[in-house]
Order: structure tokens, then C-alpha cells, then sequence
């Protein structure tokens, strides 16, 4: 063949891989699967791991953010550290999800798909000095605090201002150091911010989560995370959940047909379907009287029975007294913590996740209710001596 013909022939070809090149990277710079997910009506779904040691092989956190655009709903399934993950398609090999190494993200995605049904295309790695940088960045949370100031140097009763370093704290010092417990307080920071979502908005600006998560290690591109966050921050319903399961004779956490069922009844049709019908009944409620006045707590129970809801205790509250009266989400189901504030007044919200609690809310009475600042719209409850001589 002619030498020169030969020349032309690798020059065209070359030509072709450099085209093809450029078209796939332009392809993959302006790839938004997140917007196509949204386009389809389909879910997002992002699979977050994380760890306290930044470079270790292993993770020690699991949990599935799920965004539907369509329902409104942002709901996030926290992982047990021994859930089982099978390594291959016949499923005769398997490891606990923290035994497996950087990297398997494939395996974790298929067993996933598997167990839930759910499509998980998107991971995002998030350790100790991502999640410090972050929280500094938006210039630390306020975290109201009861019983946890007990294990928590420093910390008082009430409003705390946690900076990155002391919210890393706030979750790791935790009683055994029980990742359930960890997944707790890890509610407790995300229903904080996500409730006073308005105030961090003015942190949504690329510019912003470019420099917050240009150190995370992630598969989206920076568009996706921009679209990511922009659908999240919309007036959506965060809820929050442990993966239901049973752990077998070999200590794997295994999810079967029935924890599935559990999880899609109680889980899973409420973020793709939108709110379930308002059951009042069905929120359990705990009055705690925070002032020196006696009486308070057994006049607010009996306004919320009235309404339907059910008051499962009320006394004297073990804190000192508080000013302002408190509505405290104990178990993440925020539409029942926002009809308890709806039916009392109280416009004061926030978060303490107990996963061993059966209580939806737990109201603390504050002198404001004194003055009228809490009281019921619906009632206009009066406020003062009860005809008991005790300080409910």
C-alpha cells in the first residue's frame, strides 16, 4: 500500500478518536442525570457513606437520600453497618456492608436494588473533615439540647451554637458509641437545618456548594450536585428511617419479605405517593410543665385531647424553667409534630430523635404560655392554678 495513502488513513483515524473524544467529554461535562431522572418522573437516589478517619479503606456510616420531586418528599434510609451485601449475581458470597472497601460501590448499589427495589445510580463519601468544612462554611447550626448535655462537655439545656469541629462531637460522643445512636443525633442536625432551610438558602449558590464539596469524593458532577441540591431545597417533607430488618444466625442484617413490606408500607409509599391521611390519634404526645405555675400541663392535655390527639404522660419538667414554651420532634415525623404546634400555638420547633421513643412530641410549657405567647388559637385556654396542688 502506498505510503502515503497509509498516512492519510492513521491521520483520518486519529481525527475520528480525537472528534469522538471531544464529544464524549462535552457529553459527559454537560451530563445532568439528575435533570433526566426529574424529566422522567423517575427518583433520585444517592447512596452516602461515611467515616470519622479520612483515610481509611472502610466506611462505618450507610444511608440512602432519596429526592421525589413529584411527591415533595426527601426521605433518608439509614444502613446498619452489618447489612448484608452479596458479592456475586448467584448470591452464594456475601460481606457486612462496613467489611467491604472503597470502591464497591457496584456490589452495595445491586444488593440495594435487590432488597428495596430501588435504583441507586449516584454515592457520595462524606468523612470528618468534609462534614467540619461544610458546617463552617454555612457558619455553624444551633442545636437545642435536654438530656444529651449530660455527655457533652460544655453543652447547656437548651439553644447550643455548634461549630463544624463540635458537631462531629455532638455525634460521636454518644453512650457505647451505638451507631444507632449516632443516626439519632445525625436526625437531629439534619431536621434542624432542613427546617430552618430558609435561613441557609443564601449558601445554594454554585460558587458556595462548589467550594463545599470540591474535596468530597462523589460520581455526580458538579451540575448534577447544583440540580441535586436545588430540588432539595424546594418546600419539601424530610423523613427519616432505619432500614427495617432481622439479623440471622451469622450476624448479617438481612432485609426479607416482611421487613420489606414493613418498609414499603410505612416508608416507602409515603415518599412516592405524597402524605398519608391525617390520623390524630395516631400522635402520641408528652406535656412536660417547665414553669413554677401548677396546673399547665393538665390544661394543654386536656386541649389536645379535644383535638384528638393522645396524651400519653404529663408532669413537672426535670429542666429548669424555660421562657419560651417548646414543641420537640422525639421520633421524625414532622406532620405530626406540625398539627401538635398547629392545635397549641407554639411556633417554636426542634429536634431531638430517640429511636427507643414512642412519643411523636414532646411539649416543655414556658412562661411565655403565661402571657398568652402559647396559647391554643382554637381554645384560647386560660392559663393558671389547676385544681390540683401539683406542678402539672
Amino acid at each position: 500500500m502506498d505510503k502515503k495513502v497509509v498516512r492519510y488513513t492513521i491521520a483520518g483515524a486519529a481525527a475520528v478518536i480525537v472528534f469522538l473524544i471531544a464529544v464524549f467529554m462535552y457529553r459527559y461535562a454537560t451530563r445532568n442525570a439528575i435533570e433526566i431522572l426529574v424529566r422522567n418522573k423517575k427518583m433520585i437516589n444517592v447512596l452516602i457513606e461515611g467515616n470519622n478517619v479520612f483515610n481509611d479503606d472502610r466506611h462505618r456510616f450507610f444511608a440512602v437520600l432519596s429526592v421525589n420531586v413529584e411527591s415533595k418528599k426527601i426521605g433518608i434510609t439509614f444502613i446498619p453497618p452489618s447489612y448484608k451485601i452479596r458479592l456475586n449475581r448467584k448470591g452464594t458470597s456475601f460481606k457486612r456492608i462496613d467489611e467491604l472497601e472503597s470502591g464497591s460501590f457496584t456490589r452495595i448499589s445491586e444488593s440495594l436494588g435487590h432488597d428495596l427495589k430501588m435504583y441507586v445510580p449516584f454515592y457520595i463519601e462524606l468523612y470528618s473533615p468534609d462534614v467540619k468544612r461544610i458546617v463552617d462554611l454555612i457558619e455553624g447550626v444551633d442545636l437545642f439540647i435536654l438530656d444529651q448535655a449530660k455527655s457533652i462537655p460544655g453543652a447547656k439545656i437548651g439553644l447550643n451554637y455548634y461549630d463544624g469541629e463540635k458537631v462531629v462531637e455532638y455525634i460521636n460522643m454518644v453512650e457505647g458509641s451505638s451507631i444507632f445512636k449516632k443516626y439519632d443525633r445525625i436526625q437531629d442536625i439534619l431536621y434542624t437545618l432542613y427546617y430552618n432551610r430558609d435561613h441557609y438558602k443564601k449558601f445554594t449558590g454554585s460558587d458556595f456548594v462548589l467550594e463545599a464539596v470540591k474535596k468530597i469524593k462523589t460520581n455526580l458532577l458538579d451540575q448534577e450536585v447544583l440540580s441535586l441540591l436545588k430540588y432539595m431545597y424546594d418546600d419539601n417533607e424530610l423523613m427519616c428511617t432505619l432500614l427495617p430488618g432481622s439479623v440471622d444466625d451469622r450476624g448479617y442484617y438481612i432485609v426479607d419479605d416482611i421487613a420489606y413490606k414493613l418498609y414499603e408500607k410505612e416508608f416507602l409509599t409515603k415518599l412516592v405517593l405524597g402524605d398519608a391521611p391525617d390520623k390524630s390519634a395516631s400522635v402520641k404526645v408528652k406535656i412536660l410543665n417547665g414553669t413554677s405555675v401548677p396546673g399547665l400541663a393538665k390544661k394543654m392535655r386536656n386541649i389536645l385531647n379535644r383535638e384528638g390527639l393522645n396524651v400519653v404522660e404529663f408532669g413537672t419538667s426535670p429542666y429548669q424553667f424555660m421562657d419560651a414554651t417548646v414543641v420537640i420532634n422525639q421520633n421524625g415525623d414532622m406532620s405530626s409534630v406540625r398539627r401538635v404546634a398547629e392545635i397549641t400555638g407554639i411556633n417554636k420547633i426542634y429536634h431531638i430523635v430517640d429511636s427507643m421513643q414512642l412519643n411523636s412530641a414532646l411539649i416543655i410549657i414556658g412562661k411565655d404560655y403565661l402571657q398568652g405567647g402559647a396559647q391554643n388559637p382554637k381554645n384560647n385556654a386560660q392559663t393558671g392554678q389547676d385544681e390540683g396542688q401539683d406542678n402539672e
